[in-house]
């Protein structure tokens, strides 16, 4: 793949660091939540599928960290602007999704209605991150 022929203006360089700590951090917080998840005790978990929603949330925020990491050093091979506002929306999408499950799952019912929410915004996301790597280079 060719290198993208624009320069990357300095904000975007920024934001992608932003967004690679944030993949880090959020990939740190799922091994956080897979270790609760495997030894908290049952009683922790209010209902019976608390334990499994805890794992799809932390496997969810754990691959969507190690994705903000990987895409935010690929700026030079994409295109950055839409590559930016992909990886913003899978941080807000990972957000949306994550901790509405993993609050689910231990009994806080309310903000598991954000889950729809963050799963569109990661579709979506993804779609654009994708539109990223299909515009023609200018000669």
């Amino acid at each position: 793949m060719q290198q993208h022929n624009r320069t990357i203006p300095t904000y975007i360089h920024r934001i992608l660091r932003y967004l690679f700590a944030f993949g880090a951090f959020y990939a740190s917080l799922a091994v956080a939540s897979q270790a609760l998840a495997t030894h908290l005790p049952d009683a922790a978990f209010l209902s019976p599928q608390g334990r499994d929603m805890l794992h799809r949330a932390a496997d969810i925020a754990l691959w969507h960290g190690i994705a903000l990491c990987a895409l935010s050093l690929g700026a030079s091979q994409l295109h950055p602007l839409r590559l930016t506002c992909g990886c913003i929306g899978l941080a807000l999408g990972t957000t949306l999704f994550s901790i509405p499950v993993a609050l689910h799952g231990v009994g806080v019912l309310f903000p598991a209605r954000l889950a729809p929410l963050g799963g569109t915004m990661l579709i979506l996301s993804w779609l654009c991150v994708a539109s990223s790597a299909l515009q023609q280079r200018s000669a």
